[in-house]
């Protein structure tokens, strides 16, 4: 290998880790001990430094999966690899719209090491930064990355802010393309998943070496097909069983209160209750349970079977790269891409709750205190009708009826019309461009340089659907429809058009086909007029990142006990950028209030948008630049005892301003078979642009009964979050077994988080009903960050909105073990043979209080074993595991893979007894104590490769060999995304033909 050429490979992993280590023994545990199932990937320089001449056969604790290894488990998706980590938790890549850290990026696939949120992990494309990608998670998307030109993945988990600064605060994972490939290669797979038409993909990958310079090209297409909800029986689990797995009370076929002339009650007002709430009676016939909330009828909708486990996606990628040996000792390596996901059909069910109800502009009832709900007249034809099948439920002098907004939802069992009489539909997709360049080289006087740039961009497009406020009141009053003045139109004549809120207007379940025996054609609504109050949401978000990097490195004029000290010096600029844009209606500098559609007025107390449930979004052209400069110094004291110093300085300019990361590590070789080694130092994260934006994004979550709408905004006064993180490890290597074991501990200081929703929620409301601690002085400042309709009245059942803010959070501590042991065997059989097994086990995760406007919310919690739903953290299970055994003999290999996730505890109390649910009558119902525990989940995976003749590969694959569920979660789809898999049992076939 040439200097050049090593400085090439140093430079391409970019300091992995930051400490030295030598020797034959550390050299096998690095190559073999490292990588997932012990596979061969050839040869692999993982440095950890910029200075050249370091030891390539350094052992790293850095989990290193070849290209090999990867064809061997069955290529999984990025998705599945990461998730089967066991360093990594809480993963985004599944469909899981029902969590705040996940709403909004299906498509996307994050990488989170040690469960510390995907922000905090790193992710590089052949040693160099990757964009954010601009969804809530604020981390870069793994699905981007041309899967069909990766030649190794390195996971690094360490902290390593002094080598590469903010976000590689909870370790590093770098994805490197293949080198030296030269040929063509042509791949082709289908994977069975029951339920779903299946997975498809296919790539070509072409590389070719004119001797100065040699290139790479790779085109791939990966297919995801749509798996419904309701084709896995885990989803689907009854009322009486699991109310918060898919069920709500808020439906289209809902609690109605009749009303009328305040006079025939003795009250001043226009309007006043003449009748107590009214279950519509099609509850039933339609698939609904009938219950009660507290003292309220109301009819339980299942919504999660209008949703999938997996969307429907496209994905593909272009990628090509050239390798310049310009002149001897200089090299430029080029390098571009381009890849798109598109999730074109994203589901969700038919309508949102009326989180937001109409101003007294639309509804004439919101004078007589009814305003957290809607308003139906008399004269619409859908109560007429309903008084006439139904005497005995409204009164004959009833002028109308009142639609409680939190039970209420325009569509249901009937479907969304606009949509096929189904789910509604949305939209991702995600284009991102990158364009990077570096030349590396060594002047004449021994010092050696890499000079490089880095351009890239993401952007996501983003549709949705919900129902305007102002525009579905006026259909309720007969004054609905384009073209329809609600000052000079008559209701119900010309162009204006009557929405019947009623059962009547539903002719059948549109998934199930039960039918309704009291509807009529004749008060059915005009998908027309559904489309013209049901409105497109769009968000257009795209973030940018440009890096320039200048390396200098060499030796230093003497020598210790084992050899030259080296050193390397360096300064890196970045410069980000943030974009936001919405449209008309979503945009809130536009459209700000829930009037503005009707009357154009930007003027209101609550600028939260037009729309029944989603919250609008404010335009952001943010940037922000950032100068670092870093050292690092290598000392070999002995031929055993080596170490590395390295220290970073990075300035932020403005309110955030700088932060100075050092870090040592040092590795003693203690005999031929054992070696130590041990880092410690500190790591950070500077706030996002997103986050220094005072600006709002909204997320939905699942709180007392019913989904609410959660605003989250920015903070410009946020600091940079601090952790102090040490690791101490052993290494042991003896003829075919290599092992090693790490202690490692991260202890984070004013964390970037965003504030627990669910213990402000339960802090106001102990019972998750009723008033609770409203109107209590010590709550008041918390109170403030509650939005409640119905003239402000402060309860659960009036509850729409909570504001929270992203803020330097309590003090977080996590430790653990990670335990890697491999064994090979060689003529067993005739053929070769091999053990393995790694595991993560994480000791503690705790989590200091947290306190809102003066009050805890969250009191100091333990965050291993437990669920930790709708906390700061992710789910964390104890230990994660996996263990194979490998037989090869001449063309063919057969691998059996185990993988365990340990069992976990929800922590929540309000699911489980002594609590209860109420059927139709009110009776109350004992709920079973499932769920609290999350049971482990264990999965067989096994592969067959056969090198068939003709240059070509052929693989088998079936993953969950047993067909095992994941377990029963008390959360929406049943089980836990971030954690499980809900596949089942799938097959794939793969084909690769080289030429």
């Amino acid at each position: 290998m040439t200097k050049s050429s090593f400085f090439c490979s140093v430079s391409a992993v970019a300091a992995m880790a930051a400490f030295v280590v030598a020797g034959p023994a550390a050299a096998q545990a690095t190559q073999a001990a490292t990588q997932q199932g012990g596979t061969e990937v050839g040869e692999v320089v993982v440095t950890g430094s910029f200075i050249r001449g370091t030891p390539e056969d350094a052992a790293l604790p850095v989990d290193v999966i070849g290209a090999e290894e990867l064809e061997k488990q069955g290529s999984p998706s990025p998705v599945e690899l990461i998730k089967n980590l066991p360093s990594s938790n809480g993963v985004i890549g599944d469909t899981n719209q029902f969590d705040a850290r996940a709403q909004g990026a299906e498509g996307a696939a994050t990488v989170n090491l040690r469960g510390l949120g995907a922000s905090r992990t790193l992710v590089l494309f052949n040693g160099r930064r990757v964009v954010t990608a601009p969804i809530g998670q604020g981390a870069p998307d793994i699905n981007l990355l041309p899967q069909a030109a990766i030649g190794r993945i390195e996971v690094l988990k360490d902290g390593a802010a002094a080598t590469y600064g903010s976000d590689a605060i909870g370790g590093v994972i770098n994805f490197i393309t293949r080198r030296n490939f030269d040929g063509l290669e042509v791949n082709g797979a289908y994977r069975y998943i029951d339920g779903s038409d299946g997975d498809w993909n296919g790539h070509v990958l072409w590389g070719k070496d004119f001797g100065a310079v040699n290139v790479l090209l790779s085109g791939s297409y990966q297919h995801r097909s749509e798996l419904s909800v309701r084709e896995r029986d885990f989803t689907q689990v009854p009322y009486f069983s699991s109310p918060e797995t898919g069920w709500s009370t808020g439906n289209a076929v809902t609690a109605f209160l009749p009303v009328g002339p305040g006079a025939l009650v003795g009250s001043p007002a226009p309007f006043a209750p003449v009748a107590g709430l009214q279950r519509d009676v099609g509850c039933a016939p339609l698939g609904g349970q009938p219950t009660f909330s507290g003292t309220t009828p109301a009819c339980a909708f299942n919504y999660t079977p209008y949703d999938n486990l997996v969307e429907k996606e496209n994905r593909f990628q272009l990628y090509g790269e050239a390798n310049w040996e310009i002149a001897e000792g200089h090299r430029l390596h080029v390098e571009g891409l381009y890849s798109e996901t598109d999730t074109p059909e994203w589901a969700t069910s038919p309508s949102y709750l009326a989180l937001q109800a109409p101003t007294s502009t639309t509804s004439p009832i919101v004078t007589s205190g009814l305003a957290a709900g809607y308003f139906v007249p008399s004269t619409n034809p859908g109560f007429a009708l309903y008084r006439q099948q139904n005497p005995t439920q409204i009164p004959a002098f009833a002028t109308g009826a009142y639609l409680p907004g939190v039970l209420y939802r325009p569509l249901s069992f009937g479907g969304n019309p606009l949509f096929g009489d189904q789910s509604s539909r949305g939209s991702r997709k995600f284009e991102a461009w990158r364009l990077s360049a570096n030349l590396t080289g060594e002047f004449g006087n021994g010092i050696g340089y890499d000079l490089a740039a880095t351009y890239m961009e993401d952007n996501l497009v983003r549709i949705g659907y919900d129902a305007v406020v102002s525009r579905l009141q006026l259909a309720l009053r007969g004054l609905g429809g384009e073209g329809c003045s609600p000052t000079t139109g008559t209701p119900g004549v010309g162009p204006c058009r009557w929405f019947n809120p009623f059962s009547n207007a539903i002719q059948a379940n549109a998934l199930t086909g039960q039918t309704n025996p009291n509807f009529s054609a004749a008060v059915a609504n005009d998908p027309e007029l559904i489309r013209w109050f049901f409105q497109p949401t769009g968000s257009d978000l795209t973030t940018r990142l440009l890096v320039t990097d200048a390396v200098l490195n060499g030796e230093l004029g003497f020598e210790l006990g084992g050899g030259a000290v080296g050193w390397a010096v360096g300064a890196q600029y970045r410069k980000e950028w943030y974009e936001a844009e919405y449209d008309a209606l979503t945009d809130l500098n536009v459209t700000p209030c829930i009037d503005t559609p009707v009357t154009g007025t930007t003027t209101c107390t609550v600028r939260n948008g037009p729309f029944l449930f989603l919250g609008g979004g404010t335009p952001a052209d943010l940037k922000g630049d950032v100068w670092a400069a870093f050292a690092e110094v290598s000392l070999p004291f002995t031929d055993r005892i080596q170490a590395q110093l390295a220290a970073r300085y990075e300035d932020f300019g403005g309110a955030v301003g700088s932060t100075f990361n050092p870090k040592v590590s040092v590795r003693w070789q203690l005999s031929d078979m054992f070696a130590a080694r041990g880092t410690i130092g500190t790591t950070f994260r500077a706030p996002p642009l997103t986050q220094l934006d005072p600006g709002q994004v909204t997320s939905l979550q699942f709180l007392g009964g019913a989904f609410r709408a959660v605003d989250i905004s920015g903070n410009p006064d946020l600091e940079p979050e601090e952790a102090t993180t040490y690791s101490v490890g052993l290494i042991a290597s003896t003829g075919g077994f290599q092992a090693t074991i790490d202690y490692w501990d991260f202890d984070f200081d004013n964390p970037l988080v965003t504030e627990p929703v669910g213990g402000i929620f339960s802090t106001l409301f102990p019972t998750g009903s009723g008033t609770g601690n409203c109107g209590n002085p010590a709550f008041a400042a918390l109170q403030s960050r509650f939005v409640f309709g119905a003239g402000g009245v402060c309860s659960v059942a009036n509850l729409s909105r909570i504001r929270t803010f992203v803020v330097n959070g309590p003090r977080v501590k996590t430790n653990g073990i990670d335990v890697l042991a491999n064994y090979r065997m060689d003529d067993v059989w005739g053929g070769d043979a091999a053990f393995g097994a790694t595991l993560t086990y994480t000791l503690e995760y705790s989590v200091e209080a947290t306190t809102v406007e003066g009050v805890v919310v969250s009191p100091a919690f333990e965050g291993v074993n437990h669920l930790n739903y709708q906390t700061q953290i992710v789910p964390v299970p104890d230990w994660k595991g996996n263990a194979f055994v490998e037989y090869t003999t001449g063309p063919h290999n057969f691998r059996v893979q185990v993988n365990h996730i340990a069992s976990y505890t929800d922590q929540r109390t309000s699911p489980f007894p002594p609590n209860v649910v109420q059927n139709a009558t009110g009776a109350t119902l004992p709920r079973s104590n499932e769920g609290r525990k999350i049971e482990a989940f264990t999965t067989v995976d096994a592969t067959y490769r056969w090198q068939a003749p003709w240059d070509t590969t052929v693989v088998l694959d079936v993953d969950n060999v047993f067909d095992t569920d994941p377990p029963f979660a008390r959360l929406d789809l049943g089980y836990d995304p971030f954690t499980a898999n809900p596949l089942g049992r799938t097959f794939k076939v793969s084909v690769t033909k080289r030429f």
